[in-house]
């Protein structure tokens, strides 16, 4: 599939492309088997989870990077794939950083490992690279909101997260917690900040 995204096609076709090569290899037959979720092809600053909508007109260009996002199912058992095409060997560098980052995250995952020590190991990785673009050099930064996720069958996010960077709290922030939709009665004085 790899060898039709090229310079100068639209990205509706190269997903219809995808999706139907996709059904074909998976014997499409209404839930038990076919397409997991629509194909994402982000572009450039775009980090994820873009589809051109039907009448899209947008055209991959020598200077994209584009990230493709595909899912394929049998009986529910879902499998998310991605992979990341440019043209430009300015970004070279920029694809053996998200290679090597994935290679730390699969090396580092395994039983018992706390997800956010994945994170960690992948962040570590990322941002040990630079990337040189027109001559400006740029730290390569791991995106902090985007993250990978548990599969469980039909459902494509199970309900874990895994980040990819190192997740800390900090002094004089502050955050939702799952906690916070519970009544909690610790005092009168925090009984309404509780059930908020």
């Amino acid at each position: 599939m790899q060898s039709v995204m090229v310079p100068g096609r639209l990205m509706t076709e190269i997903c219809e492309e995808l999706e139907d090569l996709n059904r074909q290899l998976v014997q499409e037959n209404g839930l038990k088997a076919g397409i997991a979720f629509p194909t994402g092809c982000s572009l450039n600053h775009v980090a994820a989870h873009w589809t051109p909508n039907s009448g899209d007109k947008t055209v991959l260009q020598y200077g994209d990077v584009c990230k493709v996002d595909f899912g394929t199912h049998v009986n529910g058992r879902i499998i998310d794939s991605a992979w990341t095409v440019h043209f430009d060997p300015t970004f070279d560098t920029l694809a053996e950083a998200v290679r090597e980052s994935t290679r730390a995250g699969v090396a580092a995952a395994g039983i018992d490992v706390r997800l956010g020590d994945i994170g960690e190991a992948c962040q570590e990785v990322m941002e040990s690279f630079e990337v040189e673009i027109n001559g400006k050099v740029y730290p390569v930064k791991s995106v902090r909101n985007l993250n990978g996720h548990s599969i469980g069958p039909y459902q494509i996010h199970a309900g874990k997260s895994v980040p990819i960077v190192k997740v800390t709290f900090c002094e004089a922030e502050a955050y939702s917690a799952p906690f916070s939709s519970l009544r909690l009665s610790v005092s009168p004085a925090l009984e309404n900040v509780a059930s908020a």
